[in-house]
């Protein structure tokens, strides 16, 4: 569990830097960062390190039955969109400044915008996705505390009858006409030694 949600808090902060090389690639901005090429460059090879390192950790988790085959293919599926993000970030930073019509930077920009809230989308489901299942973990920890006070309550229940019925048994046993047959028989016994010891 520890595992993937470290492996989701790495997928966020790729997608967040795929995301920053990305719109910083438009035409103006590829101009303006020409002489920091190079830079941008080792930027995006360190993004494509982490996307497959991502991989590596993906597949190993599968391995270890960490994750469902199908919760294993969505996280490639988002590393495959991060890939494809990557490779349009490096086209147009190697694409001289200047070209494509207007229509095809506004389609760009609008994608661009799409593909950022479809990122902040899976990272918001997947903070959800590990909120329920704490949520989830609590509320077993409950029900099994419950049933443990179930249980407790059960057994001083039936401690409780069982001394209801030691104590019913000793009145039962020690009553009190015993006791007064017994003063009255030593009592009886008392006269009877007074008058021989007067006579």
């Amino acid at each position: 569990m520890n595992t993937i949600t470290s492996w989701d808090n790495d997928y966020a902060r790729l997608a967040r830097a795929a995301s920053q090389l990305r719109t910083t690639t438009s035409p103006a901005s590829v101009s303006f960062f020409n002489s920091n090429q190079q830079q941008r460059q080792g930027q995006i090879s360190s993004v494509q390190a982490g996307i497959n390192r991502l991989g590596s950790q993906l597949t190993s988790l599968e391995g270890n039955l960490s994750l469902s085959p199908a919760e294993a293919s969505r996280r490639r599926s988002l590393l495959e969109g991060l890939r494809g993000q990557l490779l349009a970030s490096s086209e147009a930073t190697s694409a001289p400044p200047g070209g494509g019509g207007r229509g095809e930077s506004s389609t760009a920009a609008a994608l661009r915008r799409q593909d950022d809230m479809i990122d902040e989308l899976a990272v918001g489901v997947g903070r959800l996705r590990n909120q329920t299942n704490l949520i989830h973990q609590e509320a077993n920890s409950h029900v099994r505390l419950l049933d443990e006070m179930d249980a407790n309550v059960d057994m001083a229940n039936r401690g409780l009858e069982e001394e209801t019925r030691r104590a019913i048994r000793l009145r039962e046993e020690k009553s009190v006409w015993k006791l007064h047959l017994i003063i009255v028989a030593l009592s009886v016994l008392l006269f009877l030694l007074i008058l021989m010891g007067l006579s």
